[in-house]
């Protein structure tokens, strides 16, 4: 009973959260500044209201890692889930080959 009852609030809180969200540029970390190696925004994700997740971001070794806030990583699941099925990530900057870091020219 009282797993129920904190599973409908956490809901109802994400929710809410999401209600007040918007889009934000971000970065996936596969196209970056040739000059400086750092990442370039090139994606558009949805953030609900206080929260920021990532749940991959390639680094500049090249390996995938995620990134957010506290309550990014509290909400983790319902954020992956939003972004599937209600809010889709928007793609700004395609790579040329899909996989591989593009390096922006500048």
């Amino acid at each position: 009973m009282t797993a129920g009852i904190l599973f409908v609030c956490y809901v109802g809180i994400y929710i809410i959260l999401s209600s007040m969200g918007t889009y934000y540029f971000n970065q996936s970390g596969e196209v970056r500044y040739r000059s400086m190696g750092l990442a370039v925004s090139d994606i558009s994700t949805w953030n609900p209201e206080g929260c920021r997740f990532q749940y991959q971001f390639k680094n500049i070794k090249g390996k995938y890692v995620s990134r957010g806030n506290d309550l990014g990583y509290l909400f983790a699941p319902l954020i992956m889930l939003d972004r599937r099925f209600v809010h889709p990530t928007q793609v700004l900057i395609e790579p040329e080959v899909p996989g591989e870091t593009y390096w922006f020219p500048l």
